[in-house]
């Protein structure tokens, strides 16, 4: 009898199309499913995973690891809560993949990059982010896009254009048309503004939609919508696909959004936008971390001095994220970000804190969980995300009864209760949040899956 590397005994899995978790024993050689048994064959190793859940890795299709200062952080924190396979580089910020490479030769997770257009515009000698893009820049960008596409796996291009005010819609299709030259395009998109102009700026994104046949996503629809416009917002994109539209989005599970203070995002006017103030601006990172801008003159001073300060903006609806979590065409994603270990809480704790807001609203633990693994999966073209013969062996073992988000704005790195064991290639890569030896990981490019 066939001998295997690992075991997973006894656990509850969800397996492609159940409705409820089935007791199967998880068989496992060469870093892949090998069988799906009643049985229990021998094995080099075993797990027992009586009591718990057994879930596919969580991907995660939104997050920030290309600082090298904080990449490991970032990775590890999203291990901890489950993730095996990420996607960094969304909202413009995307390296070149020379700039990457040198610093992620070997990944704490699955790890895979979109080339961003804000270092296109940097690498082609933009660097006002409120500057139009001349001609000749633009033609350089469709170079570097092109050779990034072609040549370095690049899984597709990000845009984030509310970082880059005065893009161009012929910079925009400019480069559409370099991705509309490939297959399996992966499209994420920070739209142009939040707050009331939020429909607006989706419209913007939905028209390119209409115009060239891509996949686009919103990226983390709930910081930039849920200020009372979310509901109109997802109209509009359930009325474009039905008109034939590729439109996705995603979404964490947090009342407050996360990002730089000298990005353009804080300009002038975002007190009226959001309806609230510097009084509901914390600062995240640095030595006045814990502080809110209102604080004696705080907002000037760190936006002068200091505008890589990553700021938490407790300034979105609640309620209008959890229903954006709701919808089928939502996955989850964390945007965890980052700065000398500092930040916002998701990047510790986006998917166990999602599972448990769709349970609580009506979710079946097999759909919430599907959010996490196999929708996201599918949006950016991974053949990944299920449990089968053949799949990669990437497993979450988790106890619902007891699955929590821990981090909290003071503490955004304590990591849940409830995770037992994360599994990357068939090999324990987390037990009960302690990370087990060295790197799981493999960088992973759009060539990994060029199959699907």
């Amino acid at each position: 009898m066939e001998k295997f590397e690992l075991l997973i005994r006894g656990g509850e899995v969800i397996l492609p199309g159940c409705v409820n978790p089935e007791r199967v024993n998880i068989a496992v050689s060469g870093g892949r499913v090998a069988a799906l048994t009643a049985e229990e064959p021998s094995a080099a190793s075993v797990i027992d995973a009586a009591g718990l859940c057994v879930s596919p890795g969580f991907i995660d299709t939104h997050m920030h690891d290309e600082e090298a200062e904080d990449g490991d952080t970032v990775e590890q924190a999203l291990l901890r809560q489950g993730v095996t396979t990420a996607i960094a580089g969304n909202c413009g910020s995307g390296p070149l993949a020379a700039d990457i490479r040198p610093y992620r030769k070997k990944p704490w997770l699955n790890l895979g990059y979109l080339t961003g257009h804000t270092k296109l515009r940097e690498n082609s000698g933009v660097t006002d982010i409120y500057a139009a893009s001349p001609p000749q820049a633009i033609e350089k960008m469709r170079v570097l896009l092109l050779h990034e596409l072609e040549a370095e796996g690049s899984f597709g291009l990000s845009f984030g254009l509310e970082y880059m005010p005065n893009t161009s819609a012929e910079e925009i299709e400019a480069l559409l048309r370099v991705a509309g030259g490939f297959k399996n395009i992966w499209i994420p998109v920070h739209i142009r503004a939040d707050g009331p102009a939020a429909v607006e700026a989706v419209d913007e994104i939905i028209g390119y939609a209409h115009k060239y046949p891509l996949r686009f996503q919103i990226s983390h629809t709930g910081s930039m919508c849920a200020f009372g416009h979310l509901a109109e917002v997802l109209d509009h994109i359930s009325a474009a696909v039905a008109n034939g539209c590729d439109i996705t989005f995603d979404c964490y599970p947090y009342d407050a959004f996360c990002t730089n203070l000298g990005s353009a995002v804080f300009d002038e006017g975002f007190e009226e936008r959001w309806g609230r103030g510097c009084a509901y601006l914390e600062v995240g990172s640095g030595p006045y971390r814990g502080k809110f801008l209102s604080e004696d003159g705080l907002y000037a001073k760190l936006r002068k001095e200091a505008p890589e300060t990553l700021i938490i903006a407790h300034v979105i609806n609640g309620a209008e994220v959890e229903e954006c979590l709701m919808h089928p065409r939502c996955a989850v994603a964390s945007d965890a970000i980052l700065l000398k270990g500092h930040g916002h809480p998701r990047a510790a704790g986006t998917f166990p804190r999602a599972i448990n807001i769709m349970r609580k609203k009506g979710l079946s633990l097999v759909e919430a969980v599907r959010k996490c693994t196999s929708l996201p999966a599918a949006m950016a073209f991974l053949d990944k995300g299920e449990i089968k013969p053949g799949a990669d062996a990437d497993f979450v073992l988790f106890d619902p009864q007891r699955l929590v988000d821990r981090a909290t704005f003071a503490e955004e790195l304590l990591p849940p209760e409830g995770i037992e064991w994360v599994i990357i290639g068939g090999e324990p890569a987390v037990h009960k949040n302690e990370i087990i030896g060295g790197p799981k990981g493999r960088l992973i490019t759009r060539q990994t899956f060029a199959a699907v």
